[in-house]
């Protein structure tokens, strides 16, 4: 069984995102693509009137007041406490916009990788310049193996965002990980899964990132190795202008279905 525990918030940074991907639209979408199902929605210091949109939907939030990294944390102990370690689990912040294969991709994605990602970073193909960018992309890419499943092309990736999907058994397994890459408000998901997917420490120390190359070290010998996949092309993607996934026209999209909401 697939449950959907979606995070969303009224606090957050500032960032220019496409005009018409509001958190409700955000919302309304997931449920068109994902269904009622499931889904559970946790509405992290969130206003009356965001909480009365959700309520609109047909859906009764549960109420919190904890911040990023905190209701992270929440829903994972949710998942851990709630569901059996057989279920799958997809984790989803609230700006992120999915296309209609994305349940089925993400289904299938689960059956073939421990963790399941609908989102193609563009940051994945971008070289690091100067101690900036991300230390294991070269020449335009990172090193993967490319799967496929039987809707989708998916390759094996670094590192990913809070928004992510994978079995209860491997959040269990996997929660200290975790709990050290969120004793911050912001969430150090990179480093997280750098660890988590057992990544070579050799582009740490070759790019001069002496910090992160000796955290990742405490933990690189005894964590258990996962593989992390991203869908070809991405299925989903983050709302913000400077990140969205590539070579689909999220823009035109997104402003599709804000003209198609009621007014």
């Amino acid at each position: 069984m697939l449950y959907n525990l979606y995070r969303i918030s009224d606090a957050g940074q500032v960032k220019e995102k496409i005009k018409g991907a509001t958190k409700i639209n955000c919302l309304k979408n997931f449920i068109k693509v994902f269904g009622m199902d499931g889904l559970y929605v946790f509405a992290d210091n969130c206003t009356p009137a965001t909480v009365k949109q959700i309520q609109d939907l047909g859906i009764e939030p549960v109420l919190i007041g904890l911040g990023n990294s905190a209701s992270f944390r929440y829903i994972v102990d949710f998942a851990i406490n709630t569901f059996t370690d057989s279920d799958d689990v997809y984790l989803v912040e609230d700006d992120y916009w999915h296309l209609p294969a994305a349940k089925q991709a993400l289904l299938e994605g689960l059956q073939i990788a421990d963790y399941v990602t609908l989102y193609d970073h563009p940051d994945k193909y971008m070289s690091f310049k100067k101690r900036q960018g991300n230390p294991y992309v070269t020449n335009s890419g990172e090193i993967s193996r490319v799967l496929l499943s039987p809707t989708s092309h998916w390759k094996t990736s670094n590192s990913t965002t809070m928004t992510f999907a994978a079995r209860v058994a491997v959040l269990k397994a996997d929660k200290g990980v975790m709990w050290k890459h969120t004793e911050q408000n912001i969430p150090n998901d990179f480093e997280m899964f750098l660890i988590l997917t057992k990544q070579p420490l050799r582009p740490l120390f070759r790019r001069k990132s002496f910090d992160r190359f000796f955290r990742v070290l405490l933990y690189w010998f005894t964590q258990q190795k996962r593989t992390l996949i991203t869908a070809l092309p991405g299925l989903s993607t983050h709302i913000e202008y400077a990140h969205l996934s590539p070579h689909t026209n999220w823009e035109g999209i997104m402003q599709a279905f804000s003209e198609s909401q009621p007014k």
